[in-house]
């Protein structure tokens, strides 16, 4: 299989690193690549299990999958930069808006970010629910083509990063904890 095939399997892992795919949905996105023609025992394996099965039982194999087709297993940190610059992405195609992936990343720090993608966060960090009513409308809109703009600067490196966007996965899920808000004038 050519690189663009075998990414689709990197996608898995670090969607579900990232969080945007839970234990249970691993069997039907392994399942779903069986049925695009992937050929791996392990990923046969992984498709034949049950939605309700532990991590325990189901990250093993998927780390098998990755094993057999020459993939490391993305660290956590690998998922999160991963997941900001798809939703940066998602942003920039209309996908969501701005306050939306405000709020899709409000409790997360910026930890192993690169310092675009960290830029990223902070911005977002000015909007939350308890701010928000602070903003001028003339404000708010100057926010959100900020935000947009730094979008639009991270989702045009996606090719170059470290991991490429795709898949579009239709949900966000919050990861991390304790990221602390910038103040005025950070």
């Amino acid at each position: 299989m050519g690189v663009p095939e075998v990414e689709r399997v990197r996608l898995v892992a670090l969607r579900y690193r990232a969080g945007e795919l839970s234990t249970g949905e691993l069997p039907m996105a392994a399942a779903e690549l069986v049925a695009d023609g992937f050929d791996s025992p392990a990923l046969y394996d992984l498709a034949g299990r049950g939605r309700r099965e532990s991590a325990s039982e189901l990250e093993p194999l998927l780390r098998e999958v990755l094993d057999e087709f020459g993939l490391a297993y993305p660290g956590a940190v690998d998922g999160k930069r991963w997941l900001v610059r798809e939703l940066a992405a998602r942003v920039v195609a209309g996908g969501t808006t701005p306050a939306e992936l405000a709020a899709a990343v409000s409790d997360w720090d910026s930890e192993g970010l690169d310092q675009d993608e960290s830029a990223l966060l902070g911005l977002l960090a000015v909007h939350c629910d308890c701010c928000a009513g602070y903003l001028t409308a003339q404000q708010f809109r100057g926010w959100e083509a900020d935000v947009r703009a730094a979008a639009a600067a991270l989702s045009g490196e996606i090719e170059g990063g470290p991991s490429p966007a795709g898949g579009g996965a239709e949900r966000v899920r919050r990861t991390g904890r304790g990221r602390s808000r910038p103040r005025a004038g950070e």
